[in-house]
C-alpha cells in the first residue's frame, strides 16, 4: 500500500458483530432505497455456505465495515458486499481492498454489482478499473436495475 492509503485487516464476522453491522448496513445505501432489513443481513452474515466469505474491515482494531467474497464465481471472485462505514470512506481503504482481493484470488476477472442509483458506488468502482458489461433488470427488487461490472486483470507471464 501506498504511504497514504490506511492499512486495513480482515477477520471473520463473529456472532457478536452481526446485530450492530445489519443495523448499519440497513442505513446505508442501496440497501436502504432497497429496502432490506437487519434480519435479511443477519441471515446473509450467518447462514453456512461455503463459497462465501464474509469478514469485517477493520482499521487499527476499529471495525470500519464488512466485505464479502464469492468464490468461485466467472473465473473470478465476486464482490458481494464491500461496505465502509461513515468516518472510512474517501480515504483509499476499498481501493485498497479491492487491489488486495485481486493479487489475493489471482483470477483474470474481478466481479461486482451495483445498483444503478448507486452512482457513488458506480464511480468508485469505474475509477478502480471495472467496466459495465450487463445490466441486471429486476435482479433484487422489482423495477429496479443492477448493473454488472468486470475488472479484468492481466497477469505478466512468468
Amino acid at each position: 500500500m501506498s504511504d497514504g492509503e490506511q492499512r486495513f485487516s480482515l477477520s471473520p464476522v463473529r456472532g457478536e458483530y452481526v446485530s450492530a453491522l445489519s443495523i448499519l448496513l440497513c442505513s446505508m445505501e442501496p440497501w436502504l432505497t432497497l429496502g432490506y432489513t437487519p434480519e435479511v443481513f443477519e441471515f446473509y452474515l450467518l447462514h453456512s455456505d461455503p463459497t462465501l466469505t464474509r469478514n469485517v474491515v477493520l482499521i487499527s482494531g476499529e471495525v470500519a465495515g464488512v466485505v464479502s467474497l464469492r468464490n468461485p464465481w466467472l473465473f473470478g471472485p465476486l464482490i458481494e458486499l464491500l461496505a465502509l462505514f461513515e468516518g472510512f470512506r474517501g480515504q483509499g481503504i476499498g481501493r485498497s481492498i479491492v487491489d488486495w482481493i485481486g493479487e489475493r484470488y489471482q483470477a483474470n476477472n474481478l466481479w461486482v454489482t451495483v445498483s444503478s442509483f448507486n452512482l457513488r458506488a458506480q464511480r468508485f468502482y469505474e475509477r478502480a478499473g471495472f467496466q459495465k458489461t450487463a445490466i441486471l433488470e429486476d435482479l433484487i427488487k422489482q423495477g429496479w436495475e443492477e448493473i454488472l461490472l468486470r475488472k479484468q486483470i492481466r497477469r505478466q507471464e512468468r
